[in-house]
């Protein structure tokens, strides 16, 4: 596994900042009934190794930030 920094994504920071970067995949429910939105990061990558970035949002607040490579 591969050690990533991304500059641009802060968790807690509001789904406004990348509103209009983002396309929606799914919502999910946790194991203690939180919903979860996923969406697909399209803006501009940084980074080269990177393929795709997930976010994870729970009440339009940052929660989680998966990368695929």
């Amino acid at each position: 596994m591969e050690n990533i920094i991304l500059t641009q994504f802060t968790i807690g920071e509001e789904f406004a900042l990348h509103e209009f970067e983002l396309e929606y995949k799914e919502t999910k429910t946790d194991n203690n009934g939180v919903d979860y939105d996923y969406y697909r990061y399209i803006g501009d990558l940084n980074s080269i190794e990177i393929k795709h970035i997930v976010l994870a949002y729970n009440c339009d607040v940052l929660r989680g930030v998966f990368c695929f490579s």
